[in-house]
């Protein structure tokens, strides 16, 4: 993996109850940007790990890899980490069975003249080599599904794939540090601004401020309806290189009682969050995933996700949430007005449907799938397993 991180710890906890030996190669001990956001990678491991760079050197990958040829190895991505492309270069030289877990690369991603030029005729034409040997892929969602189709890997050896935690309610009543307990009343607070009329509904957008992620297309789509309709409220956690130029818009656009900016919140805290929302916002451009879809499912809360989004998947259109079209605006405007004129009947129906998803993309669930998943990588004459979520 490339580094420790929430959105795979639960997991590998619970794959350790499957394997007699499960162990973790890092790439990296964390990610600056990442621990910026909230990230605590300082999760509790039940599982043996090991961190490129830290504990082993370039001769001591060389020989993990060749003492432990005979087992199966998973690696994350082909050529994002150099040190894990230099690794699926060994599992193929030593002949190991190996599967591939990667999302599609980001189409937004701005590279320059040179590196598209070596990223077309080098490292890709490499790449294509190199997972001809790979036992399958585990695709992050139907975007990866289409690459690695693209790269001639055959549909018999992908297997849909996604990011996995488990999500634990939180207690009101749990001690918190007094940070998250301030900006948490704070939170709180918001619906009961106008004690003279009932509550606003409680959106909630959760992660980077940056162009990627649509944030500046959700504030301009919130302008919109507030010319219409003031019964709702947004709340936006992350930080960003927008984070001023949307305050700057907020302002000037008044719409300070309708949107409020928290900033950063730990990941062990976000869930506190999420589950008081009435409809979880993702709008992003391009995104491999987008854990905080599960976040939210699995906190009976709808979601209005764009279809640039991997986990848009998880989503079925007018049960447990919405899809809109990815930088559009109006399709924003339209998708989310519907939420809003919903009868109250019909939002607790969908937080209903929103906990079933919940349950089927649960780490206990995936990890099951994945096992599967393993077994008919190395037996392809079983049935292929298909994903939890994938299942009406």
């Amino acid at each position: 993996m490339n580094i420790p991180s929430f959105h795979q710890n639960d997991l590998f906890n619970e794959l350790t109850k499957s394997y007699d030996e499960f162990r973790v190669v890092f790439a990296h001990t964390k990610d600056k940007e990442r621990v910026n956001q909230g990230w605590n990678s300082e999760q509790a491991q039940h599982y043996e790990s090991n961190t490129i760079g830290r504990d082993l050197n370039f001769w001591q990958v060389v020989s993990y890899v060749f003492k432990n040829r005979r087992a199966t190895h998973i690696v994350n991505g082909i050529w994002a980490e150099k040190s894990l492309f230099f690794v699926i270069i060994l599992l193929n030289i030593f002949k190991a069975n190996f599967l591939i877990y990667s999302e599609a690369p980001i189409s937004t991603k701005d590279r320059s003249f040179s590196k598209k030029i070596i990223l077309r005729f080098i490292v890709i034409p490499l790449a294509k080599l190199l997972i001809i040997r790979a036992k399958g892929i585990l695709a992050v969602s139907v975007f990866a599904m289409e690459y690695f189709e693209s790269l001639g890997v055959k549909a018999e050896k992908i297997y849909r794939f996604g990011y996995f935690r488990t999500v634990v309610i939180n207690d009101e009543n749990s001690p918190e540090n007094l940070p998250h307990k301030l900006k948490y009343r704070e939170f709180e607070q918001i619906k009961h601004r106008n004690p003279t009329k009932s509550r606003d509904l409680s959106l909630i957008f959760v992660g980077q401020l940056i162009e990627r992620k649509g944030i500046m297309t959700l504030i301009k789509a919130l302008k919109i309806i507030s010319e219409k309709n003031n019964s709702f409220h947004l709340t936006i956690i992350g930080t960003g290189e927008l984070e001023s130029v949307l305050k700057a818009f907020i302002n000037l656009n008044q719409l300070q009682n309708r949107v409020t900016l928290l900033g950063v919140v730990s990941s062990e805290n976000i869930i506190d969050y999420i589950e008081k929302a009435d409809l979880l916002i993702l709008p992003s451009i391009s995104d491999g995933w987008g854990m905080v879809i599960n976040e939210a499912l699995q906190s009976h809360v709808p979601v209005l996700v764009s279809d640039q989004c991997g986990a848009k998947e998880l989503v079925r259109v007018d049960q447990n949430g919405f899809i809109f079209q990815g930088n559009n605006i109006e399709s924003l405007v339209e998708n989310l007005q519907r939420f809003l004129n919903l009868s109250p009947e019909k939002k607790i129906e969908m937080k209903h449907y929103a906990g079933e998803m919940g349950k089927k993309i649960s780490v206990l669930e995936v990890s099951h799938y994945l096992n599967r998943c393993v077994e008919h990588c190395l037996e392809p004459q079983s049935v292929k397993p298909t994903a939890p979520w994938l299942n009406d």
